[in-house]
């Protein structure tokens, strides 16, 4: 990706400025990332002697600093099954139970309980650190940004994670370019994986994995570990499982051991 930036500067501030980069334009289209920089600079040259006001009652957007802002929440769980009395949402009970049984506060975020639209490949978040659709997603990524420990609680929905946390993955590509933009590279979080799969056997969770995976990855998130339970259509309930809370416990004990926090699961 390439970026550029117009910037109108006085007495060493900044007045004006207007960002755009290459990967807001598909390929074959009328408009190219430098095209558009270069029209924008020259519309400026020429217009601002006369319009003045036309630029200076648009302030630029200020990019996101990069100093880390305190915890609000020491984790945040994210429910991935539209089931509220699920599988994965006893999951996510358990675990915020845990937590606070371990002096961790917790959130709890179910993404299909949001209106979250889904990312539409724009690009532009890349510009200003911020995403051009305004929905709840933006309670997500401040709580996610917040966080120090992730944990994504989610069933095998067709193979890979259900829709509603897919799209919660996706739009979180504004929290990596809010970070990116701001050279956060490392806020010492920490993600944990808890998955169910209906059908036993480990290659249900292929794709899963690589789903959240990647969402640590992007983010800078160190992956703690991850506890797959599989089976589950045998049994309906997790909870009868044989082991599954003894799998759980130890990591999510790993996890909060590397928060600092002393896990009393």
């Amino acid at each position: 990706m390439i970026r550029y930036t117009v910037e109108l500067r006085a007495a060493g501030g900044v007045l004006y400025s207007y960002h755009t980069n290459t990967y807001e334009y598909p390929p074959g289209g009328m408009q190219a990332a430098r095209n558009v920089a270069m029209t924008a600079f020259f519309r400026l040259k020429e217009e601002l002697p006369r319009k003045p006001d036309t630029f200076l009652l648009h302030p630029p957007e200020p990019l996101p600093g990069g100093r880390p802002r305190a915890p609000a929440a020491g984790a945040v769980v994210l429910q991935g099954s539209p089931r509220t009395h699920g599988n994965s949402a006893a999951l996510a009970a358990w675990v915020a139970d845990r937590c606070g049984k371990a002096g961790v506060r917790s959130e709890v975020i179910s993404p299909d309980k949001l209106a979250v639209e889904p990312c539409t490949g724009c690009y532009r978040c890349f510009n200003a650190g911020r995403c051009v659709i305004e929905d709840q997603m933006e309670e997500v990524v401040a709580a996610l940004d917040r966080a120090r420990l992730i944990v994504v609680c989610t069933p095998v929905y067709t193979e890979t994670v259900p829709a509603a946390l897919k799209a919660v993955v996706d739009r979180c590509q504004a929290l990596r370019a809010r970070r990116a933009l701001a050279g956060v590279r490392d806020r010492g979080q920490v993600g944990l994986l808890f998955a169910v799969a209906g059908r036993k056997g480990p290659e249900n969770f292929e794709c899963v994995r690589r789903v959240v995976g990647a969402f640590f990855t992007s983010l800078g998130v160190e992956t703690a570990g991850e506890v797959l339970v599989d089976g589950v259509d045998d049994l309906t309930d997790i909870r009868a499982v044989a082991g599954w809370e003894e799998d759980a416990a130890r990591g999510l004990s790993r996890a909060l051991e590397g928060l600092g926090a002393a896990p009393r699961l």
